[in-house]
C-alpha cells in the first residue's frame, strides 16, 4: 500500500509542481492541459489516472467501501476527456467525472467515518472563497484541497492500519 500511496501522490503533486513551476497557477486543475504543448499533453490524463486508479485501490483495500471507487472514476474520467473547452460529449463527461469525483469522495469519507475530513474540505473551499488571492483561481485551489484532503485521510487511515497491526 505504500508503495501505491507514493506513486499517487508523486502523480498528481509532481504534475501540479511541473505546472505551477512552468506556467503557474491555473484557474483549474483542468486548465493546465490547455497550457502544455500539444505533444506533452497526455501528462494530464496520467497525473488524473496516476492519482485516481491507486488511490482506489488503497480505498477498497482498506474499507471495502465502492463509494471510492465510483470517486476514482471520477477523475479517471476527468483524464480521459481532458479537452473540456469542446461542446458535446467530452465536455459533459469532464464536468460530470470531475462532480462524481468529488462529491463520491466526501460522502467516502462520511460513511467510512471520517466525517472531520469532508468537513475540513468544506472549510478549505470556504478559506478559498474568503482569500482575494486564492479567489482569482478558485477551481484550482478548490481541485488542490480535496487532493490534499483525501491524501491526508490516506496518510492516517495507512498509519492506524500499521498501528493495528502490533
Amino acid at each position: 500500500m505504500d508503495g501505491l500511496y507514493l506513486l499517487m501522490n508523486i502523480c498528481f503533486f509532481g504534475y501540479i509542481a511541473f505546472i505551477t513551476l512552468v506556467y503557474g497557477v491555473q484557474s483549474s486543475v483542468s486548465e493546465s492541459y490547455y497550457r502544455l504543448p500539444r505533444n506533452m499533453q497526455w501528462l494530464f490524463t496520467v497525473a488524473t489516472w496516476g492519482y485516481a486508479i491507486p488511490a482506489m485501490i488503497i480505498g477498497l483495500d482498506l474499507t471495502g467501501n465502492g463509494l471510492v471507487f465510483l470517486s476514482g472514476a471520477g477523475i479517471c474520467f476527468v483524464g480521459a476527456s481532458p479537452a473540456f473547452h469542446k461542446l458535446g460529449m467530452e465536455r459533459t463527461v469532464h464536468m460530470v467525472g470531475a462532480i462524481v469525483g468529488i462529491g463520491a469522495m466526501l460522502a467516502f469519507m462520511a460513511v467510512v467515518g471520517y466525517w472531520y475530513m469532508s468537513v475540513s474540505f468544506v472549510i478549505l473551499s470556504l478559506v478559498v472563497v474568503a482569500v482575494k488571492y486564492l479567489r482569482e483561481n478558485i477551481t484550482w485551489w478548490v481541485e488542490i484541497a480535496a487532493y490534499l484532503v483525501l491524501t491526508v485521510l490516506y496518510h492516517i487511515m495507512l498509519k492506524n492500519q500499521l498501528i493495528n497491526l502490533f
